[in-house]
């Protein structure tokens, strides 16, 4: 399991077919694609604060940092190099997120999952299913808290209830997980979709 499966919990994927936007597109060769929406809204005032921090963290170091790389000493300017990467480097990182996108495509039982940052394409994977339809949904909790091992009245919402995860089953009988999520009905509602095509 790679990086990118992880990021299932936080991008969304389209589940109905009558969706009203560019994230479910049907194919000339009767095929589907689904491309995941964006982080919420929330989440561009949490990077603005970021953006702001990292600038004041920049800003009060800047000074001794520029002495480091114009110093004598190769170890203070190996140092101050490497914090420079990282001051830039953080930003682009942090933007990355909002720009990730996961592609599914799926045509009879070919399907292919795709992982495209700032529309450049890092990672593809693409499967031959056993027939059309060759999906298993698991629910999966790996850690259960004391609210949900106790299952106390009022404690409900501190529940840890796992999240459920979509595999897809090639024709040797593997399994490769495609999606995740926290809700057991969106996973259903994504599996029908996905089967129809």
């Amino acid at each position: 399991m790679g990086y990118f499966d992880e990021m299932g919990l936080m991008y969304q994927m389209p589940v109905e077919e009558n969706a009203k936007d560019d994230r479910l597109i049907k194919t000339n060769t009767g095929g589907i694609l689904l491309k995941s929406y964006g982080l919420p809204m929330i989440f561009w005032g949490y990077l603005l604060a970021f953006f702001m921090v990292l600038g004041f963290m920049a800003l009060g170091i800047w000074g001794p940092l520029v002495k480091m790389t114009q110093g004598d000493d190769s170890i203070n300017q190996i140092l101050a190099q490497a914090v420079l990467g990282l001051i830039l480097g953080l930003p682009i990182a942090a933007l990355g997120f909002f720009f990730y996108e996961k592609h599914i495509h799926k045509d009879r039982t070919q399907l292919t999952v795709s992982h495209h940052v700032f529309g450049i394409r890092l990672k593809k994977d693409t499967y031959q299913l056993r027939e059309t339809g060759s999906f298993a949904l698991e629910h999966l909790l790996d850690s259960p808290n004391k609210a949900s091992i106790e299952k106390t009245q009022g404690m409900e919402a501190f529940q840890n209830k796992g999240f459920f995860e979509l595999f897809a089953i090639d024709k040797n009988n593997l399994k490769h997980l495609i999606d995740r999520n926290s809700r057991r009905g969106e996973m259903r509602k994504l599996k029908e979709l996905l089967s129809r095509y």
